[in-house]
């Protein structure tokens, strides 16, 4: 294989083990081979060594493992885009289950479509069930979240999902990177991004085709076990993406939405002080707004 690979599968981690490991081993066996493979790790120092040690023992050319000491997933991201060199870069979560061995062709197929700059795949999510009946992935008028991608059918869609998601590297150089404001969870980063795609003109797709299943992993990742830090990171995340893509008149249905979110968390679990501290998430979503966007790629 000589040239830049029409593929860079692109896979961040964090202190995930056994789970990385296996969804490297699957990407490595799939039929298409055009393709090159970053692992862009944030381990903690033990996982990182056995990561280090698991993957130098990897005999495949195409695998590259970089370590960053800097945690955050649309950051590692970024770090990955720095270093992809193919012409369509797939990004994966590291606790995937790839479903068939064309997995990696059917995303590069969608791209046949020279209008196609993103592509979904079908997710079977192990825990997290569709919140809609149809296909959809997309943010409600209040800010919530809608997703089902169980569908069958091919379709264009308004958002991709981060842990079966691909751009075509046009549509990348083009928009930039992944906006680093998404922190803790970073809930909304990849919906971010598919709107910047989508406003300089390409189309998203969704591909069942490009099927795997999400395991969710309960720890490691974006994972937060307590309740109200994951409600804090949703609110902070959906007020800043509300800000910066629906204007001020966007952040009317999302304080009457999120508003009776709130009222509902506080009195599920009887604490009145986390009205306080949810109100608290929103307004710092709105200060990231004034701070600005930090969508840059790395130079290299």
């Amino acid at each position: 294989m000589s040239g830049s690979p029409m593929l860079s599968v692109l896979i961040p981690s964090l202190n995930r083990g056994r789970l990385l490991h296996d969804t490297v081993l699957q990407v490595l066996k799939q039929r298409f081979t055009d393709l090159e493979l970053w692992v862009v790790d944030q381990s903690d120092p033990e996982q990182h060594a056995i990561n280090e040690q698991f993957f130098a023992g990897v005999a495949d050319s195409r695998l590259h493992y970089v370590h960053l000491d800097r945690k955050g997933l649309p950051n590692a991201r970024n770090e990955a885009i720095a270093r992809a060199t193919g012409k369509i870069l797939l990004f994966l979560d590291d606790d995937v289950i790839l479903i068939h061995d064309d997995f990696l062709d059917a995303h590069v197929r969608a791209y046949e479509d020279p209008r196609v700059g993103g592509v979904t795949g079908r997710i079977v999510e192990r825990s997290v069930r569709p919140n809609t009946k149809t296909t959809a992935s997309h943010i409600s008028p209040g800010g919530r979240t809608m997703t089902n991608l169980w569908g069958t059918d091919r379709m264009e869609i308004p958002s991709l999902k981060g842990a079966n998601m691909s751009y075509r590297a046009e549509a990348v150089h083009q928009v930039g990177g992944f906006d680093r404001n998404y922190i803790g969870t970073a809930l909304l980063e990849d919906t971010d991004y598919s709107h910047r795609v989508r406003v300089a003109g390409w189309k998203l797709i969704f591909e069942p085709a490009a099927e795997l299943v999400h395991l969710s992993a309960l720890t490691g990742g974006v994972r937060v076990e307590d309740a109200l830090r994951a409600e804090r990171w949703r609110f902070r995340s959906t007020a800043y993406y509300v800000r910066k893509h629906r204007g001020v008149a966007g952040l009317v249905p999302f304080a009457v939405t999120f508003g009776g979110i709130a009222l509902s968390r506080a009195v599920r679990w009887r604490s009145p002080a986390a009205l306080r501290e949810l109100a608290k998430a929103g307004a710092d979503g709105l200060r990231a707004f004034q701070d600005g966007a930090d969508e840059s790629i790395p130079g290299r």
